[in-house]
């Protein structure tokens, strides 16, 4: 598992994010990214509009200069072709225990717990 630096490019639903990676070296890469261990609800419900929405304002509040961060889970792609990841904000990576975004919509009801 790896950390990387990143910035929201669009959120898609409340479990799905692009995200523009910084992998060092001057290079950014576009990816998109299922939040690991959680699902929300489908958007064509309206829990799934609300989840999203939720979701789009939390990282909306980090990309007003704050800083976002993911942790891989796998280092390739799911059957979908997304990235697995826990995605943070704020706080450093070597901080041993950070509050991850996955596990605040879950907390917040906008999704369920979910292992794939």
């Amino acid at each position: 598992m790896y950390h990387y630096p990143a910035k929201l490019v669009r959120v898609i639903d409340g479990d799905t994010v692009i995200l523009d990676i910084d992998i060092g070296f001057n290079l950014t890469h576009k990816i998109t990214c299922r939040l690991y261990g959680i699902n929300a609800p489908e958007l064509s419900t309206s829990e799934g509009i609300q989840s999203k929405a939720k979701l789009t304002e939390l990282l909306m509040k980090q990309n007003l200069g704050l800083n976002l961060w993911i942790k891989t889970i796998k280092d390739k792609t799911e059957k979908y072709g997304r990235y697995l990841v826990m995605l943070f904000k704020d706080e450093s990576p070597s901080n041993e225990f950070p509050q991850s975004i996955n596990n605040e919509m879950v907390a917040m009801g906008f999704a369920k717990e979910y292992m794939l």
